[in-house]
């Protein structure tokens, strides 16, 4: 159907609401394709259509979401901020205690007095500054394994600064003995048989020695128990390994 100017005019507000029915939306654009003066008319009336405005409650739901969000953002920052607090002072900690634990065993501490019978290996020994290596006759496993024979091993008067010391007899299974050399009676404390022996629960309190049953001429090598390197990378793996169960103890007896 064909509309003149005036109805198009009274059409365009319900065209550009959407509101106008299928056949005045049809009659207006017909209309509208032969009439210049509609088509600006329209145009204009179209740039000046009021913006949609969004109900208060609209905008108050999102005032909170973005309160919400950078909330949650503040936490998200200083629950990082922590981690990376809490890591930087675990690796901290567990590197000193590593250099610590190097420092101790290159420069184990040594027991000032010689040991006697009545020697208490409770007693507290912190403050002596004696090394045992001065004492005439004795063997400072500290200062490295004892290379000797199965015949001559139980001349020495052996000291370690460690609570073990470890026997191995080169090629053959023998019995070994350890005795505390400063008893006259040299009664045997712990006696094992093998290849390799792991006499434990000693103290540097104490000298001992060590009796080996095999032929007199057989390898014996008699050291404080550590034959691993101290090194920064060991101590480290065995600090890992005491505080938090990772790996194994580098320092451990074999």
């Amino acid at each position: 159907m064909e509309i003149n100017c005036q109805i198009a005019g009274d059409l365009m507000v319900p065209y550009l609401d959407g509101t106008c029915s299928e056949d005045s939306k049809r009659a207006l654009e017909a209309h509208m394709a032969g009439c210049e003066k509609c088509r600006e008319q329209l145009e204009r009336m179209r740039g000046e259509a009021p913006q949609a405005v969004p109900a208060p409650e609209a905008v108050k739901l999102t005032g909170y979401a973005r309160r919400v969000k950078k909330r949650r953002a503040v936490i998200a920052a200083v629950a990082a901020l922590i981690f990376l607090a809490a890591a930087g002072f675990t690796v901290y900690t567990v590197v000193n205690l590593a250099l610590k634990d190097m420092e101790a065993r290159e420069h184990p501490h040594l027991f000032s007095q010689p040991p006697t019978e009545d020697t208490d290996p409770n007693t507290d020994h912190s403050d002596y500054q004696w090394n045992p290596a001065e004492w005439e006759g004795v063997t400072d496993l500290t200062a490295g394994p004892l290379e000797t024979t199965a015949g001559e091993v139980s001349g020495y008067t052996l000291f370690t600064n460690s609570t073990e010391i470890k026997v191995t007899v080169d090629g053959m299974e023998a019995v070994m003995r350890l005795s505390h050399a400063d008893e006259k009676t040299n009664s045997t404390l712990q006696s094992h048989r093998g290849t390799v022996t792991v006499f434990v629960g000693l103290s540097a309190a104490y000298h001992y020695r060590v009796t080996v049953e095999a032929p007199p001429d057989t390898p014996v090598t008699v050291s404080d128990g550590y034959d691993t390197p101290i090194t920064f990378e060991n101590s480290l793996r065995y600090v890992l390994h005491e505080l938090f169960g990772i790996g194994r103890d580098p320092y451990a007896l074999k």
